[in-house]
């Protein structure tokens, strides 16, 4: 057949050998950015997700930040005491701080917030004061 082999179209005259390898490299960029994007949607999680931080203090907390905002999950305290009031603030890298948000009777797996840290910058620190049942009070500082 009249045009087998042939390096040039006979209709438009372009190369072939070009054309081929024009089509192989669009197809190599399409699958590469098919991979990064399957990469980018496995990973974000794992640079940008959530961040959880769990408390071993005397008043046990675990804190999950995520999206400009701070949800804290109160376990309870150390010695099973009833915790009556409890106070949280977010504690920024430069010093600043969220106000303080209170909560009144929290029991162990009650969910506190989501308490909002866009406002604030970047947090370092959830610090809280817990005042027992009998009037004692302990305050601390949870590094993020």
């Amino acid at each position: 057949m009249p045009g087998e082999g042939a390096t040039i179209c006979m209709v438009c005259g372009q190369s072939l050998k070009k054309r081929y390898m024009m089509q192989r490299e669009v197809a190599v960029v399409a699958v590469l950015v098919v991979v990064a994007i399957l990469l980018a949607y496995l990973l974000f999680p794992v640079f940008f997700g959530a961040t959880t931080v769990t408390s071993t203090g005397n008043v046990r907390f675990v804190v999950t930040l995520s999206d400009g905002s701070a949800s804290i999950e109160y376990g309870g305290s150390a010695d099973g005491r009833d915790v009556a009031d409890l106070q949280i603030a977010i504690l920024a890298e430069d010093g600043r701080s969220s106000q303080r948000f209170s909560f009144a009777d929290p029991q162990p797996g009650t969910v506190l917030g989501p308490v909002e840290t866009g406002t604030v910058g970047k947090p370092v620190g959830i610090y809280y004061v817990a005042v027992y049942a009998d009037g004692t009070e302990i305050n601390n500082t949870i590094p993020i």
